[in-house]
This record gives structure tokens, C-alpha cells and sequence, in this order.
């Protein structure tokens, strides 16, 4: 589980891998009162030689930050956001299946 915490009116600061665990949430959240959140999906496979591989994760960023400032939320860097992609993914790199090829 990866948690990068983020005060009123500063950037995020520099997250980490944590076990997985209950957290505490304010009982005032916007997520809660007002359903107020985000959720962007990332692929991510292996490549026929065993390599980890992310499909297009900036873009992924990109929508993100687009949907937080809609929403006037915090959001992370592009650079933030890919770096704690990867770390998820390494610490998770048994459960990454090779890609599949597609049937045409």
C-alpha cells in the first residue's frame, strides 16, 4: 500500500510503501459527505522476456491532475504519480501477468 500525505494548500509530500492496513479517515471528508474522488486505472504486464511493463502511466497522471483540478483537489506530480506507480508495482511484481496476445 502506498500513502503520500498532502496538507491544505501544499503539494504532496514524498510518499512510501507501507503494509497493507487499516487508515484513518477524517469523518469530514469531501469523500465522504459528497461522494467527492477520483479513480484512474494502470495496466501493467510482462513482456515475453520477463520485463515489467506500464502502458502510458504520464497519461495516466495527466487525467488525474485534469479530474483533481475539475474537482478542486490536490494532486501529485506527473513525476510523483509514475514514481509511486513503479515502487506499487515492484512490490506487487509476483502478481503481474504476461501480456496476452489478442485474438484477430
Amino acid at each position: 500500500m502506498y500513502v503520500a500525505k498532502c496538507k491544505h494548500g501544499e503539494s504532496f509530500q514524498e510518499g512510501s510503501i507501507v503494509p497493507y492496513a487499516d487508515f484513518q479517515i477524517s469523518p469530514c471528508s469531501a469523500v465522504l459527505n459528497y461522494g467527492q474522488g477520483l479513480y484512474e486505472g494502470l495496466k501493467a504486464y510482462r513482456t515475453e522476456d520477463g520485463r515489467i511493463m506500464l502502458f502510458r502511466p504520464d497519461q495516466n497522471a495527466l487525467r488525474l491532475q485534469s479530474g483533481a483540478h475539475r474537482l478542486c483537489m490536490p494532486y501529485p506530480s506527473v513525476d510523483q504519480f509514475v514514481s509511486s506507480v513503479k515502487q506499487v508495482v515492484l512490490a506487487n511484481k509476483k502478481w503481474v501477468c504476461i501480456k496476452l496476445e489478442s485474438k484477430k
